[in-house]
């Protein structure tokens, strides 16, 4: 009897602990569920990042299982889940590729769609996709597998997403690209914590009417709204980061949701730069009369950055008076940010000896839409109206000027 009583106890102080244990494991889960605050589940690296400064996915294209084109143009207005994985991987990729599987089911009356996209793009062709897909019974659009050119899946992985893609090393992340075309979050596959969030933030993302710009996002994405450290890592610039004329950080996201108009100029040009900024200073006054509250901002663009710095674009904007609200003077301390800004955001020459003098009109969701001569008859009526279209639409279109 008295060997019995040390062996209970020791019983009573095991189930104890098991009890303890669990409860941790309860709350380490439960945030996914009841909708507590994610970051202070523990292990967990988030950011709260404005919605705006998500990054924007561009759009792509690929082939799917059945051998037809994927355009991710054709995903506006519909949450997607990418992946990345390769057929004879076989074992990993099979247990992601399974989880997205009981994701997919779980989210069946929810409108989302899930890419998976093959990191050996030379040997999964569409038919070695298709043979795949029915293993788990996947079918386009809903769940379309995808190849393409080597670039192209490099471009889309690690240029857009961030992640690895090659064969040996790729992300074992899924990514969530909600309905406006914003890379709005990551989640690892294996976590069962983050796949209950996963579940909650895709349903949450899918019944979205329009666009958050006002809210915060809690994310993993945790490059989300940061300055890239090194511009030669980024092959083709589709947002910008700059400072106004009063040394303050300028975000070209900050601008979601707007329709804006843009132009290059110097401070030093005594010609046509100094007629074009005295005509969109008549032209704001057009604009707030016309679109009222709505009246899109206007963005000019040193094309001098190195000369032209914050003093000199305030004392600029207070000579010809340009210092009102909505009109933003920005530089840089890169010549090369500006060239490249020019040539592949704006599609023109943009430098201290040759600037275009066009103006552009950018969308809300920052594609540019229209380059118009501000020089010639019948243009600002022309450009007047094509803004009156973008601030009607809804959710991008996929259009862009090329």
């Amino acid at each position: 009897m008295r060997n019995l009583i040390p062996i209970v106890l020791w019983l009573l102080v095991a189930a104890c602990g098991a009890v303890v244990a669990w409860q941790a494991v309860k709350s380490a889960i439960s945030p996914a569920v009841t909708g507590q605050d994610h970051s202070k589940v523990p292990g967990a690296v988030f950011e709260n990042v404005p919605w705006k400064h998500l990054p924007d996915i561009d759009q792509f294209k690929l082939t799917d299982q059945n051998g037809d084109e994927f355009d991710s143009a054709k995903m506006a207005g519909t949450p997607y889940a990418v992946s990345f994985f390769f057929a004879t991987c076989p074992s990993i990729c099979r247990d992601l590729n399974t989880q997205v599987s009981r994701l997919n089911d779980q989210l069946r009356k929810v409108d989302i769609a899930f890419v998976s996209v093959s990191v050996d793009p030379e040997n999964d062709t569409p038919d070695v996709l298709n043979r795949y897909a029915q293993d788990y019974d996947a079918h386009a659009p809903r769940w379309s597998f995808l190849t393409g050119p080597k670039h192209k899946v490099v471009e889309i992985g690690s240029h857009q997403f961030n992640v690895d893609v090659t064969p040996a090393t790729h992300t074992d992340n899924i990514l969530l690209v909600d309905k406006w075309g914003r890379y709005r979050d990551r989640f690892k596959w294996d976590d069962p914590y983050d796949m209950k969030r996963f579940l909650e933030v895709a349903s949450q993302v899918a019944v979205e009417t329009k666009p958050p710009l006002r809210k915060t996002i809690t994310t993993r994405n945790a490059l989300a709204g940061k300055k890239p450290i090194d511009l030669n890592v980024i092959p083709w610039l589709h947002e910008f980061h700059l400072t106004d004329q009063d040394g303050e950080p300028f975000f070209s996201r900050e601008l979601t949701g707007n329709v804006w108009i843009a132009n290059f100029f110097l401070v030093d040009c005594p010609g046509v730069c100094v007629q074009q900024n005295e005509y969109l200073l008549k032209l704001k006054t057009t604009l707030s009369t016309r679109f009222r509250e709505d009246a899109p901002p206007i963005i000019s663009i040193t094309s001098n950055p190195t000369v032209d710095t914050p003093e000199r674009l305030k004392s600029y904007a207070n000579r010809i008076g340009a210092n009102i609200d909505g009109w933003r003077f920005l530089t840089s301390d890169s010549d090369t940010l500006i060239k490249r800004l020019g040539s592949e955001f704006f599609g023109v020459s943009a430098d201290k000896t040759n600037h275009s003098s066009l103006m552009f009109v950018v969308d809300r969701w920052s594609n540019l839409r229209g380059k118009f001569d501000w020089q010639q008859d019948g243009q600002e009526e022309a450009m007047l109206t094509l803004i009156e279209q973008l601030q009607q639409e809804a959710a991008p279109t996929g259009t862009k000027m090329q």
